[in-house]
């Protein structure tokens, strides 16, 4: 955090992570284009056909998510979203088997979010939080910003314990009606604590959508022989032989999943469980076509 904004080292890694954004984003964009419409039914007599220059944020994830056809609302108001991306930086986000580690992946997946929400011209924001806010950058809806945030991005490193909810506690005065809010942790923590301070928010007509990040070894528990495992957001350590102990922590993490899942849908909350062994492409389509409502939120 310390390190100028023009840091050579710094700027490399904004530089490698606005290409990487770029990539993903215009690749999907560029489907779209791509997408003839062939034929018509009484299902989409108030959508047209999308074509290059059509606004992305009109296009109808649902009827897509149906139809795996592209189609545009013809009549819906032209007011910008307000988005606020709220990305855990605790040590467990730190945790790499292979591959990337949870928070650069999450790093990568937030950056890209941001692009496409400032394609759209919607307002982004971006706050990072361990047990506390650490830095908040208020949003902005020029693609200029996309550098503020990718800066705020790269200057952080994995530490300490994470609280969802506190962080949030910290802005239920500072964000306004119908925004939209992304959520992207690990959550290992209080749960039942965080969808409590969610509904604040919920209240207020903000539209929900959580990020569950897990790396394939928290998924999959894969290790055979005696281990020492390590706690990455203090000093805990303990010695294991894994078969022993692989069926209790598999049915354990499953648990938290599916309660998690169920609380959030009893909720109406959007939730994705994401392994970091996805393709960030398919995680951002699945974030599209499962938007729900998305268009009420505007204004």
């Amino acid at each position: 955090m310390d390190k100028s904004p023009f840091d050579p080292v710094t700027l490399s890694k904004i530089a490698g992570m606005e290409l990487r954004a770029r990539q993903v984003v215009d690749g999907i964009l560029s489907g779209i284009h791509k997408s003839p419409y062939q034929g018509s039914s009484i299902e989409f007599l108030e959508h047209k056909e999308y074509s290059p220059g059509s606004e992305i944020k009109h296009i109808d994830w649902k009827v897509h998510a149906r139809s795996d056809k592209y189609y545009v609302k013809q009549f819906e108001e032209e007011t910008n979203l307000k988005c606020y991306l709220f990305l855990d930086t605790s040590g467990s986000m730190g945790y790499q088997s292979a591959g990337v580690s949870k928070y650069e992946y999450a790093s990568n997946l937030v950056a890209s979010l941001s692009y496409l929400l400032l394609k759209q011209s919607d307002l982004v924001g971006l706050i990072n939080f361990r047990d506390k806010v650490l830095q908040y950058v208020p949003p902005r809806s020029r693609i200029v910003h996309l550098h503020v945030l990718l800066n705020a991005l790269v200057g952080f490193k994995t530490a300490g314990k994470s609280d969802v909810a506190a962080a949030l506690a910290e802005f239920e005065g500072k964000i306004g009606r119908r925004a939209l809010i992304i959520i992207v942790s690990d959550f290992f923590d209080d749960v039942e604590k965080v969808i409590r301070r969610i509904k604040h928010f919920q209240s207020r007509k903000s539209e929900i959508i959580l990020f569950h990040i897990l790396d394939p070894y928290e998924l999959t528990f894969p290790f055979e022989t005696i281990t020492y495992f390590e706690s990455l957001e203090d000093d805990r350590r303990v010695l294991a032989d894994p078969k022993s102990i692989k069926e209790h922590y598999l049915a354990g993490i499953n648990r938290f999943i599916e309660q998690f899942k169920q609380s959030c849908y009893e909720n109406q909350i959007e939730y994705q469980l994401i392994n970091t062994s996805m393709p960030l492409d398919q995680v951002l389509v699945n974030f599209l076509a499962k938007r729900k409502g998305a268009s009420s939120l505007k204004g």
